[in-house]
């Protein structure tokens, strides 16, 4: 006879309980034995380790500093939290690449840009000379006596270091008033600066750990670039350079290197001493336990599976990843010790751990072993997927070559020109002939015929590529394996020549073939987002035309008052309030400037929207729907009326002919209040220009000149752009035609007279002619 499937399920869940019951009693007796044992070797080890002069306590770590100290951390702090400094992004790059081998001396530009096209120069004036005082107060603290940042070493490897952000933002400051006051012509002041930022980088005791030593190894990468800008002067007396060379030769960037193994094993040993104290958690109730097996039986399974592990984790795991911890940090912060030895990275990078990381691997599933992993995934990007000994190795080549290229200065200071090989500063300048610490050769050093010299280093590969820099990413010669593991092409660090006219000639070829790429690939882009979208567009025009427009709550207030009060033009309307709507209707009115600018009118005082608040055109734009970038009415300019009204003018020419919903966009804001914004009710307008041109038409680019790129109603088209001056006088006539309905054509910016505009306003006059139609239209152009 077989068993019922009821009864035998009741048997089954019979026998988990009694199991789970089983399981719960043995998990609640510890073996108090085996966890002593495993106790006392953690305590045995620990203490042969301290016997032998390693660190294994957190405790063994004091972070804190002095009054004095703290004093000048307190003083760098606050030269680096003001607004203006925060808030600006552009400062220059000091080492840009011009072909393989030199790069710009950026403090000799006229007009260096930003990445937006402005120019930097008064920008950088501002950034950096509104908070003077506290900048200055900065230099006067570096240069007393050791910078030390007060941190709580109890934390391990969860210690805040905020201080890091600070002191690569100081780096970049002091370099850039040293570039902004030799493009002055005060040589004093750029040289204070250069030396207090030479001087952060040795008085800077980091703490030990890696991201500390890579922020302090960048920031020699910068001083790197700063210095050879200001040796650029070829003019800084004897007695300077004897000084800032000495600094750089007192300049230690290894020796403290395997603490940060030390403190990553107190760390870490920390961590997992914290997990093995914490508690199971209580066991379910037999009801519950009870309960949760007749719901589901493998419940019963993975309850004591995990019960087990974590169990077995805290009586047993815990002191067994604590010894173990102490001995994987103890054989890194040994092969550390003999790395930080080797005279060359030929040689250091043959040592165990140096290009090879070891991973700590525990036997359990644990958070300590989960922490780990993350900060290594971190670190390894903060190495830029090298080690930190490779990091240190690069930084220590920068470091010997500045030492060298500020002897060269010297000798030519001295002898009147550079010497023929490096030998010869020996020993006048330099105790020995400099070495190259990548492969113990002496630095590679050429003259050239124009009395400058390279000096550079092998780099990491250890293979001489002829003093060949690595361009970076973002430069038009970058280039970078399709694998995106693959390393980057090899280069050498290197001491360049300052760029004459003809490699900077070279080089503004190279960019400006690289904008005219990235700027046909945005022409596309922008051309088929912005005609693709007309079929969808009249849809939505009928929509938006269409439906019941409310401007806002009832009543609506911004500042303590009613939004209608705070931007209505009293001088008009009186003591009669218009209403929100009626105040954010557009009229049209007309001005003779049709069809290429539709200006309207709205009753809102001018001076109520020229300061932090806003006002806007958009044409066909769903206020239902997020205000996209491709949204019509992006070229208006505002205007005040003659009485104080409001005038947006929008420049149709953007946008296709025919029917569209006009619609004004009110933005208030206040750092209180926060930011109000506002939909008016659209009004029905209708165009009738015969092209419509593209975004990219707006404004040129004086490297590769003014686009005109348009679309047309019709395949076939003739056209004729004449450009003028803002006077009207002729400049140079462009003619051509189409069929397919559009025109893309570039002016070189050179008139007919062989004269180039090089920034200047001008304006256009565009003839359209479609044949299949017989329409003809002249229209202001971009």
């Amino acid at each position: 006879m077989k068993a019922r499937p009821g009864i035998l399920l009741w048997k089954i869940a019979a026998v988990l309980v009694i199991v789970g019951v089983i399981g719960a009693v043995f998990l609640s007796r510890p073996d108090k034995n085996a966890q002593k044992a495993a106790q006392k070797a953690v305590e045995e080890t620990r203490q042969a380790l301290r016997q032998q002069g390693f660190k294994t306590d957190l405790a063994d770590f004091d972070f804190s500093t002095s009054a004095e100290v703290r004093a000048r951390e307190a003083i760098l702090l606050a030269a680096t939290t003001s607004r203006s400094v925060n808030s600006f992004q552009d400062y220059p790059d000091l080492m840009t690449p011009v072909g393989t081998d030199s790069a710009i001396v950026f403090w000799k530009q006229d007009a260096p840009q930003t990445r937006s096209g402005e120019n930097l120069w008064p920008l950088l004036h501002d950034a950096l000379n509104e908070d003077r005082q506290p900048l200055d107060a900065a230099c006067a603290a570096i240069m007393s006596g050791p910078i030390i940042f007060n941190l709580d070493a109890r934390r391990g490897d969860s210690m805040l270091l905020p201080h890091l952000a600070t002191v690569k933002k100081l780096g970049q400051m002091f370099g850039s008033r040293a570039m902004l006051d030799l493009h002055d012509g005060n040589r004093n002041a750029a040289w204070t600066n250069l030396m207090a930022a030479t001087r952060l980088v040795k008085v800077w005791e980091p703490e030990p750990t890696d991201i500390s030593h890579l922020v302090r190894f960048a920031d020699l990468g910068l001083m790197f670039n700063a210095t050879w800008q200001a040796l650029q002067t070829n003019g800084w007396p004897d007695d300077r350079l004897a000084r800032l060379q000495t600094e750089w030769e007192s300049v230690d960037l290894f020796t403290n290197l395997p603490m940060t193994a030390a403190f990553k094993r107190a760390s870490n040993v920390a961590v997992s001493q914290r997990g093995g104290q914490e508690h199971l958690e209580p066991s379910p109730t037999l009801t519950d336990f009870f309960k949760e097996a007749l719901r589901s039986p493998f419940f019963i399974w993975v309850e004591l599976n995990e019960r087990w592990n974590r169990a077995n984790y805290l009586r047993h795991g815990s002191y067994e990843d604590q010894k173990d911890l102490l001995l994987f940090y103890r054989d890194r912060e040994l092969e550390l010790r003999t790395a930080v030895q080797a005279p060359t990275w030929a040689q250091m990078r043959q040592l165990p751990g140096v290009t090879n990381e070891v991973l700590f691997q525990s036997k359990y599933s644990s958070r300590m072993q989960v922490m780990m992993n993350l900060r290594r995934i971190n670190m390894r990007f903060q190495r830029q997927g090298s080690s930190l000994l490779a990091r240190a190795a690069e930084a220590e080549a920068r470091r010997r070559i500045l030492i060298t290229a500020i002897a060269l200065e010297r000798y030519r200071g001295r002898h009147g020109s550079y010497p023929k090989t490096l030998a010869e500063l020996a020993p006048e300048f330099l105790k020995t002939v400099p070495v190259d610490f990548m492969d113990g050769q002496p630095l590679r050093y050429q003259l050239t015929d124009d009395g400058h010299f390279i000096l550079y280093s092998i780099g990491l590969d250890c293979v001489d590529n002829g003093g060949k820099m690595r361009r970076r990413m973002g430069d038009a010669g970058f280039q970078r394996s399709a694998r995106p593991d693959a390393p980057l092409p090899e280069a050498d660090i290197v001491w360049p020549l300052p760029a004459g006219d003809a490699a900077m000639q070279v080089e503004q070829q190279i960019q400006t073939k690289a904008k005219e790429r990235e700027q046909k690939h945005y022409l596309n882009e922008i051309s088929d987002r912005e005609w693709k979208q007309s079929p969808s567009r009249q849809s939505r025009i009928a929509k938006i035309l269409a439906m019941n427009w409310s401007v806002g709550p009832e009543e609506p207030t911004f500042k303590g008052q009613s939004i209608e009060s705070l931007i209505n033009n009293e001088k008009i309307s009186g003591t009669n309030q218009l209403s929100l709507s009626a105040l954010l209707t557009p009229k049209q009115i007309v001005t003779g400037n049709e069809p290429e600018d539709i200006t309207f009118e709205l009753p809102i005082s001018y001076d109520a929207i020229t300061n932090k608040n806003s006002l806007f055109v958009v044409v066909d734009a769903d206020p239902e729907e997020e205000l996209k970038i491709d949204s019509g009415g992006k070229v208006y300019e505002r205007e005040r009326a003659t009485n104080g009204d409001c005038l947006v003018v929008w420049h149709a020419i953007y946008d296709p002919p025919g029917r569209h919903a006009v619609q004004v966009y009110l933005i208030l804001e206040d750092k209180r209040e926060g930011t109000f914004i506002i939909f008016g009710p659209p009004i029905a307008v209708t165009t009738t220009n015969l092209c419509q041109f593209s975004l990219d038409s707006v404004n040129y680019d004086v490297d590769l000149g003014a686009r005109f790129h348009a679309r047309l109603p019709e395949k076939n088209g003739i056209y004729s752009i004449e450009c003028l001056t803002t006077n009207g006088a002729h400049l140079a006539t462009l003619n051509g035609s189409t069929s397919n309905g559009e025109f893309n054509v570039v002016w070189n910016l050179v008139d007919d007279h062989g004269h180039r505009l090089n920034g200047e306003t001008f304006n256009s006059i565009v003839h359209i002619t479609l044949p299949d139609s017989g329409r003809l239209q002249t229209l202001k152009g971009p």
